[in-house]
């Protein structure tokens, strides 16, 4: 395990700041715009990726570090929206699928019939669903059950490039793909790595659910990367 290499993934400067204040030998790299940090975090060797918001960025941002860094892990973290009543914000999503949410076909409609949402189904984009590792999901799982007192659900990601709050919408989504939550990343980075055959996992904390009015709380963000830095060391003896 010495020479193993975790890719830790966060979106925004909020989703990887505690994780660079703990990053030891420090190095930074740009590479086509995206920041890597390289370093070691209780003796494990991790490159720390701020991949920029969106599906797209996520996508370039995974193909970067693994053809650069070549990780044996990737883990994508950050916040996310629930989608549904028994979820809470503090709630921890580990993804063992992944779905894109916003990958729509519609029906034809002429000039002045207008537009009906409700009417789209989703286009064989959305139809294929992307897994994690199934080795790394079930070491996840186990470790923060034991060491940690949050709910942790073992469930599927949403994705796609878009920011739901209308509650119907949320429903129908959530009716449609079966989807814990929402993000705008995890679908790019799960694509990526499966076509480049590198175990990953998305792990999401809810920040906000619209349907219960628990407003956004980007504070979780934090919290999520303390668990992860407390217990990065069993990841990688499991």
């Amino acid at each position: 395990m010495e020479n193993e290499v975790i890719l830790i993934q966060g979106a925004m400067d909020i989703e990887i700041e505690y994780l660079l204040e703990q990053l030891e030998e420090r190095k930074n790299e740009k590479i086509a715009d995206y920041d890597f940090y390289t370093g070691k975090i209780n003796d494990v060797k991790v490159v720390i990726s701020k991949t920029l918001i969106g599906v797209v960025n996520a996508t370039m941002a995974t193909t970067i570090g693994i053809m650069n860094f070549r990780p044996n892990i990737i883990i994508n973290q950050g916040i996310a929206g629930a989608h549904r009543e028994d979820i809470h914000t503090g709630d921890i999503i580990i993804g063992e699928k992944c779905c894109n949410i916003n990958a729509y076909d519609m029906p034809n409609k002429n000039k002045g019939q207008g537009s009906e949402p409700f009417e789209w189904k989703p286009s064989n984009r959305a139809k294929d669903i992307q897994n994690a590792n199934k080795a790394l999901v079930n070491t996840i799982e186990k470790t923060l059950k034991a060491n940690t007192s949050k709910q942790i659900y073992r469930g599927r990601l949403g994705s796609g490039d878009v920011f739901n709050r209308e509650i119907d919408r949320i429903f129908w989504i959530n009716n449609l793909f079966q989807n814990d939550c929402e993000d705008m990343e995890s679908i790019g980075v799960y694509s990526v790595c499966n076509k480049f055959h590198v175990p990953c996992v998305g792990i999401r904390i809810i920040s906000n659910n619209e349907i219960l009015l628990e407003r956004l709380e980007e504070t979780k963000a934090t919290e999520l990367q303390r668990i992860l830095v407390d217990n990065l060391q069993h990841l990688v003896k499991e």
